[in-house]
């Protein structure tokens, strides 16, 4: 073991004081690669339960059951993990039982040489992903997802019998829960090089057979505007998006604090605006193939962004995810055009940013960078740098449009049931009228009372 080793294994004991245990897992591996250890995974020749609800009184931490199937209990202790697993037989049959030789390392809590039956050492020094055994796939077939996903973290190849094995096996890629395999794929897209992360799990086939709506992407062909099938620009737009949201200043440097305001928040699953956009990215054309129509050698897809946001939202449901990271996602899709289709109305004017508000609220600013990035991911014609810089363009000023509409807002002129009181109308009406006099009050064509009263008076004359 290398020097520093010793050193930070007496700060992970002081963390999990546990004595007689062993260190396994990504625990070990982290440590050997001189990467954080954030989670800590420990095996125990004795009763787990006991064992965390010591460490737990010992860390003022609270423990709870992770497995039923291996028994495992967690430790949460203020911002970190501490995983306690039972010993399956000896050290070498538990290790024999792991998914991959670099995980499948054991290290005396107390210090030692570390236990390593599979060679997972030498595949560290090699930078190689193996798997420990033809079962680890049959065993859990989430370490389909997992394989990839570790690979790419650590800028690892996967060795090729273990890449055909796993190819062999992608058919059970499907079989795990809903929320294990949406915890894998959150973590795939919301690490460095997204779209490296979902090549690599395309390439074992796996993609497929987790998000079967991606398949009729590859070799949709676009308009003359794109050089790019459908899935290889939405790769693009994962890419960029991302970019946009490690450097927002770059792209937006005016609107920057707002921009990282919507990025930094939670939206929901333990994901931020930062993440969530990528995944948003990645379900923007998601449609594109059943709306495909060639017409006149014209080739369009109508209504592939609202088709879009309700595949989104069958994906992310099947998923399990969380009702506000549907609404986040979906809504980014359903109007990830609506930019670039204000850009021939420039300049925008408060009527039209009120409008974009209206329907991208809360995100607006994740709504442009969607756009931006979608832009800056084509590759054709509509790639050259005048587009470009006109579609920048248009998202700076529509961000400050709403800025000066969010400065400036007042109360409504007149609440919904003035509006029955003073128009006469019911039910639905109501809303649709509330709807128009807030827009003519945003554009400033309506500014008082007065004015209030008789725009919707006439509005209900007109429709009467």
């Amino acid at each position: 073991m290398s020097s520093s080793v010793p050193e930070r294994l007496a700060e992970i004991r002081s963390k999990a004081p546990v004595d007689g245990s062993w260190l396994v897992g990504g625990s070990v591996r982290d440590l050997l690669l001189d990467r954080p250890v954030t989670d800590i995974d420990l095996v125990v020749s004795e009763d787990p339960r006991g064992v965390a609800q010591r460490l737990a009184r010992s860390l003022g931490g609270s423990p709870f059951p992770l497995s039923e199937r291996h028994g495992a209990w967690r430790v949460v202790d203020s911002g970190h993990t501490i995983d306690v697993a039972g010993c399956r037989g000896t050290l070498e049959q538990d290790l024999a039982l792991r998914d991959f030789t670099i995980n499948a390392i054991a290290i005396p809590l107390a210090g030692g040489e570390p236990i390593d039956p599979g060679g997972g050492r030498a595949d560290l020094d090699a930078g190689v992903v193996r798997a420990v055994s033809d079962a680890v796939f049959d065993d859990d077939p989430l370490r389909l997802l997992r394989l990839p996903r570790i690979a790419h973290e650590l800028d690892f190849e996967i060795e090729p019998a273990t890449a055909r094995l796993a190819e062999a096996r992608r058919g059970r890629a499907a079989e795990p829960s809903a929320e294990r395999i949406f915890m894998e794929v959150r973590r795939l897209i919301g690490g460095d090089r997204p779209a490296e992360a979902l090549r690599r799990v395309d390439a074992l086939g796996v993609l497929d057979v987790v998000m079967p709506e991606i398949a009729p992407l590859r070799g949709c062909l676009q308009s003359e505007h794109h050089q790019l099938d459908v899935w290889e620009h939405t790769l693009h737009v994962v890419e960029a998006v991302a970019d946009i949201g490690d450097h927002p200043g770059h792209y937006l440097p005016a609107h920057v604090d707002r921009l990282r305001g919507e990025l930094d928040a939670v939206v929901g699953d333990e994901m931020t605006g930062r993440q969530a956009l990528r995944l948003a990215a990645l379900f923007h054309d998601i449609r594109k193939p059943q709306t495909r129509r060639e017409v006149d050698g014209r080739i369009g897809f109508m209504g592939h962004d609202a088709q879009g946001s309700e595949a989104t939202a069958a994906i992310l449901g099947r998923w399990k995810a969380s009702n506000d990271l549907i609404r986040f996602c979906r809504m980014l899709v359903r109007e990830h055009l609506a930019l670039g289709f204000s850009i021939p109305s420039r300049p925008l004017g408060l009527r039209l940013a009120h409008r974009y508000l209206r329907a991208t609220q809360p995100w607006p600013a994740s709504s442009v960078m969607l756009s931006l990035a979608d832009r800056l991911a084509t590759r054709g014609p509509s790639s050259r740098l005048r587009h470009l810089r006109k579609h920048s363009e248009t998202a700076d000023e529509m961000l400050t449009l709403i800025d000066e509409l969010e400065r400036d807002a007042g109360p409504p002129l007149l609440r919904g049931d003035e509006i029955a009181g003073e128009a006469g109308a019911r039910g639905a009406e109501i809303g649709r009228l509330v709807e128009v006099l807030a827009e003519e009050q945003a554009a400033g064509t309506v500014t008082t009372r007065e004015e209030a009263v008789a725009l919707v008076r006439e509005q209900v004359r007109q429709d009467g």
